[in-house]
């Protein structure tokens, strides 16, 4: 049964019980009130024909006035005059009322009339002669007046029930309304539907609302820390896939190269010198590039994992570039790298952007047939060439791992360099500048922070 039916139901029975008891109470209280105010009203009637003193000869008159009986007894209990022609003449003098008079000088009851056969209120007075004067009324009269007073208070008893039923039935709409907005939100919880619910009927509702919407906003939390969980480790796995498809395709060509020279090697022990120390070359040029890739994805592996940071120190940019210039042209034979330096000292990790300015410049050598330009002005460095260019829609992910601007494969590249070109100067708060023109070059600048002198 629903919170608010069992709520209506008690009320209608505790109004249904309120209403049967007030009934009865007041069908009593009115009944004894209504008969208080007859006797005293037949009291002041009696001690007003008292003082009349033709009250015996005009006892039937006066009875019509009042719209009450009134007897005339005689101290022996003799009925001197009556109001009423029907009533039996008989000796009152043992009636309790009359009685009662003739000892207290009042007196009354409530019983049923051996006359009229009918129940009366009787009230009697004692005169100065001794003699009773005794009033009565019908009770029935008395009845009808009281019972229109309490059917009046029934009705405005029931009228104020139906209006409480009334609010009650709207306030256990109320209550269905709030409840179907908990249970439907709670169904939004497990469907994991999260948001804000308000209840504002009473302060139970509300508590409850509130803690739903605690409850709401914690399992949201919950929820977006499971996904961010589950992005990351989706990234992982994507990362884990991609590092196994780079390094299954990259290490082909240089693992192919050691297998066809070793087996040729062996399957002829009498080649000739020259031959055998030409292959040799080989073998060991392919295991240098494997080496080299296993230190450069152990590098993009360390900085993806945030283990590395930048080792600050003060060091002449120009020097920086030279050094890697250097390095490249002795790599690269018969290629060259023109250097304008007018740089300034830095604090930065120097092997670190040393390796920035290596990939730069390695970057540009394989891309372009001319030569290389690299231009340090102030703290900026600008590393330009004439080769194939970029796209402009590739501009932006050609520092993703693994990713390669055009589908010429290199055997030392692994589509790495730029990425750990870029991740490096983010860490010293640098960004690395693209900018690109097909079939005309690419110029790759960034700037450090200068630092003053001592």
């Amino acid at each position: 049964m629903k919170l608010s039916k069992i709520f209506l139901s008690y009320l209608v029975l505790l109004l249904g019980i309120l209403f049967v008891i007030i009934s009865l109470v007041s069908y009593q209280t009115l009944e004894r009130t209504e008969m208080e105010h007859y006797r005293q009203s037949l009291k002041k009637a009696a001690l007003l024909l008292s003082r009349q003193p033709d009250a015996a000869l005009r006892a039937k008159e006066y009875g019509e006035i009042l719209g009450a009986r009134i007897t005339l007894v005689a101290p022996d209990g003799r009925v001197i005059a009556e109001s009423s022609e029907t009533a039996q003449m008989e000796n009152l003098a043992r009636r309790p009322e009359v009685a009662e008079a003739m000892e207290r000088g009042w007196g009354s009851a409530v019983r049923r009339s051996h006359a009229l056969g009918r129940e009366l209120l009787y009230v009697a007075k004692r005169l100065d002669d001794g003699s009773v004067l005794r009033l009565s009324v019908d009770i029935a009269t008395v009845r009808q007046n009281f019972l229109a007073w309490w059917f009046k208070l029934v009705g405005l008893f029931l009228l104020f029930l139906v209006a409480g039923l009334a609010i009650s039935y709207l306030l256990s709409r109320r209550i269905d309304r709030e409840m179907g907005q908990i249970v439907e939100f709670v169904r939004g919880l497990g469907a994991k539907r999260y948001g804000y619910i308000e209840a504002g009927f009473s302060q139970e509702f509300e508590t409850i609302a509130q803690q739903l919407s605690r409850l709401a906003k914690r399992l949201a939390k919950r929820d977006e820390k499971k996904r961010k969980f589950t992005r990351k480790l989706q990234a992982l796995t994507r990362q884990q896939s991609e590092l196994l498809s780079a390094i299954g395709h990259e290490f082909k060509n240089p693992v192919a190269v050691i297998r066809g020279y070793t087996q040729t090697l062996l399957e002829d022990p009498a080649i000739d010198e020259a031959l055998r120390q030409r292959f040799l070359a080989k073998i060991d040029t392919a295991a240098e590039r494997i080496d080299k890739m296993v230190d450069t994805l152990a590098l993009a592996v360390r900085f993806e994992s945030g283990e590395s940071e930048p080792k600050r120190e003060r060091f002449k940019l120009c020097e920086a570039a030279k050094v890697a210039a250097q390095m490249l042209e002795s790599r690269h034979k018969g290629r060259v790298v023109r250097i304008e330096c007018d740089g300034c000292e830095v604090e930065a990790d120097r092997t670190m952007i040393e390796l920035v300015l290596i990939n730069l410049i390695d970057n540009a050598l394989k891309y372009s047939d001319t030569d290389v330009e690299v231009r340090v002005q102030g703290c900026r460095v600008c590393v330009r060439d004439s080769g194939v260019g970029i796209e402009a829609e590739q501009i932006e992910k050609i520092t993703q791992k693994f990713y390669r601007a055009t589908p010429k494969s290199w055997e030392n590249s692994m589509g790495l360099g730029l990425y750990i070109a870029d991740y490096i100067l983010r860490l010293h708060g640098a960004t690395l500048e693209i900018r690109s023109e097909v079939g005309k070059g690419s110029e790759f600048c960034f700037a450090l922070t200068s630092t003053p002198p001592e």
